[in-house]
């Protein structure tokens, strides 16, 4: 069944198809929420209010649009809010569950694999809300330019340009990561050649 014949029947009261949609869903939203506010048991609360707020809302919905986008436009607002009313972000979160497996890799790759990982959620943990949401929207969940705008609001060419300064911030995250990692060496390598008396 479509969304739109699963929304039509929720819409009418029929319970199964709302939970079927959830069932299809819950994982990008839960993603999607894991990514936001970088806290395992934040983001599944987050995404049992977007799913209870989709379903009280369910008859307002007007389907001019993607289901799947008005779903996460509702998880980005609980997460915003949510990020509003916290002081400080928790320890950054490595959902390695959201993953799909692959191959198996090899122990050494995949240490590699989860620093970079750790790293990259570090880095994304570091960017403004909004920021994080298109790299999450775009990247997590392969939304368009235009679904992103539909989420987030604003405009396509807003969500790009959004998505380009989100990267380039990361970039520069990751690089000052790179830079404290060496002069950490440096000064390590130095201090064993300073004699100790």
């Amino acid at each position: 069944m479509t969304d739109a014949q699963l929304v039509s029947r929720a819409q009418a009261g029929d319970l199964p198809a709302f939970e079927e949609l959830v069932q299809k869903y819950q994982r990008e939203v839960y993603g999607l929420a894991c990514r936001m506010v970088s806290d395992v048991e934040e983001a599944k609360d987050l995404a049992q209010q977007a799913f209870l707020q989709a379903f009280v809302h369910i008859r307002n919905f007007r389907q001019d649009a993607q289901f799947r986008t008005w779903l996460f436009r509702i998880a980005i607002n609980q997460c915003y809010n949510f990020l509003k009313s916290r002081k400080k972000f928790g320890d950054p979160v490595d959902c390695e569950e959201l993953n799909l497996a692959g191959d198996e890799p090899s122990p050494e790759a995949d240490l590699v694999a989860r620093d970079e990982r750790r790293r990259l959620y570090e880095a994304l943990e570091r960017l403004p809300a909004k920021q994080r949401a298109v790299i999450t929207l775009k990247v997590e969940q392969g939304l368009s330019y235009q679904e992103i705008s539909e989420v987030l609001g604003g405009t396509a060419g807003a969500a790009r340009v959004n998505y380009c300064q989100a990267l380039k911030t990361l970039k520069k995250h990751i690089q000052t990561e790179d830079d404290h990692e060496v002069a950490m060496r440096s000064s390590k390598t130095v201090a064993a050649r300073i004699p100790r008396r």
